[in-house]
């Protein structure tokens, strides 16, 4: 798909499309997907703790869209990244639900009611503010029991940290970007121009030839795609295999049976399946992360004493229910989420509006990762003006093939959706006799 040519193009001339808020929520979902990507990735002292940079779009979206619309980013958001992230079975999709819905509703209530006295900024940190207070209320009842609340003054902090550096953020991101100014119909002329010094061009967007990388940064990569060629391949059999649909609601089934078991022995014989199905299925994991965040929920567990005192750590004392308590929590936090890397597959779609939103919203977020500029700190501004900007005019969501080979596809698809109720029912079969070999061997 070609960029126009010209580097200044009349906003009058893409008018329709920002008429269409279905388009501009994608557009925008797509750049939470990316942001939420890059969050992912970093060290957190918390599974479910955010940085709050996946929020920056809804940010942006408080005076671009209708409050329905506003809504449907949100949700889209969550649904979107638990996809990308594949914890969209586990605790982090409830801890995100509701954090970034409830944000959601404070930030355009507070924007709302003072408009013309309350910046960007105020509306970023009580956005902030309240996602992390919502999560940290949740996490008191499904994660750490009391001691939630003597974590709760450095993760609201944090929030009130995070929230005031996106709000600056936004603030001029506000003023100075081109594609928000005719988003809101503030200015005629949409500028695709890339300055000197700023990221080069996208050859498959643009047309044009893209520099190529520098021969350190080829030699870096090359190890890892080495390291990592047999995941890859695994995941390309599994998903030739399985049909996402399928892998979904199996994941809910064997969810629900997971959820329903009582016993740690149960939950310690399934933590290992669901590491299993996630290797089959070509997804990352690491080992050691788990055991670092099981330590952590036990470890926070044990500091508000319950039951009978089993033995003594200096002034620790590990007592009975909270031990147990605590093993449980951390075994079906971290089998959740196994269980929704290996269930979630990329080609999951939703029914309805909210579904073509979704969808929409992944093939910018496709041209969004294929984008061969780069963000430079400096030029953050500008560079993702740009970046936004070139995906905009890029994608042309109704020009994408409609028509396909159908006897292929349908033969194919039969063949696939077989294999993937055969796998269904192995996974079932051994999930079902999990509890009742632990009951005949009366562990």
């Amino acid at each position: 798909m070609q960029v126009p040519s010209s580097s200044s193009l009349s906003c009058g001339n893409v008018r329709s499309r920002f008429a269409n808020r279905a388009d501009v929520t994608a557009l925008l979902a797509a750049f939470c997907f990316f942001l939420s990507a890059i969050e992912y990735m970093l060290p957190k002292p918390l599974p479910f703790m955010r940085l709050g940079i996946a929020n920056l779009p809804i940010l942006l979206a408080v005076d671009i869209l209708p409050f329905k619309w506003f809504l449907v980013l949100a949700a889209a958001k969550v649904v979107g990244m638990s996809i990308v992230s594949g914890t969209l079975f586990s605790y982090v999709a409830l801890f995100s639900l509701a954090g970034t819905m409830i944000a959601a509703l404070v930030m355009r209530g507070v924007r709302r009611a003072g408009r013309s006295s309350i910046s960007l900024i105020g509306v970023s940190i009580a956005g902030a503010v309240t996602s992390n207070a919502t999560q940290m209320l949740i996490a008191r009842f499904v994660i750490f029991g009391e001691v939630a609340w003597l974590i709760a003054p450095l993760f609201l902090l944090t929030g009130l940290i995070t929230g005031t550096l996106m709000g600056f953020f936004a603030e001029y991101f506000v003023e100075h970007s081109n594609w928000y100014s005719c988003a809101m119909g503030e200015s005629d002329i949409l500028n695709t121009e890339e300055k000197s010094g700023a990221d080069a061009a996208d050859s498959e967007q643009t047309g044009g030839s893209a520099e190529a990388a520098p021969q350190g940064a080829k030699k870096a990569r090359r190890p890892r795609a080495e390291k990592n060629a047999g995941r890859f391949a695994r995941r390309q059999r599994y998903e030739a295999l399985i049909e996402p649909w399928v892998a979904a609601i199996l994941g809910v089934a064997i969810a629900v049976l997971f959820l329903l078991q009582q016993g740690l022995f149960v939950k310690t014989l399934y933590l290992p399946l669901f590491i299993l199905w996630t290797w089959v299925a070509g997804k990352r994991f690491s080992l050691v992360s788990t055991l670092v965040v099981m330590a952590g929920i036990i470890a926070a567990n044990l500091l508000i004493p319950s039951g009978r005192v089993l033995f003594k750590l200096g002034p620790l004392a590990i007592t009975e229910f909270a031990l147990t308590d605590g093993l449980s929590k951390a075994l079906t936090f971290e089998g959740l989420m196994y269980l929704s890397k290996a269930a979630i597959m990329p080609g999951l779609h939703f029914p309805g509006r909210f579904g073509t939103v979704i969808a929409q919203a992944f093939q910018y977020y496709d041209r969004i990762i294929e984008y061969r500029g780069t963000v430079h700190a400096k030029t953050a501004v500008r560079d993702i003006d740009i970046l936004l900007q070139k995906v905009w005019l890029s994608v042309r969501l109704a020009d994408i093939p409609a028509t396909q080979k159908v006897s292929t596809i349908s033969a194919s698809k039969q063949s696939r959706t077989r294999k993937s109720i055969l796998f269904a029912l192995i996974i079932v079969t051994v999930a079902m006799c999990i509890p009742i070999a632990v009951k005949m061997v009366g562990v």
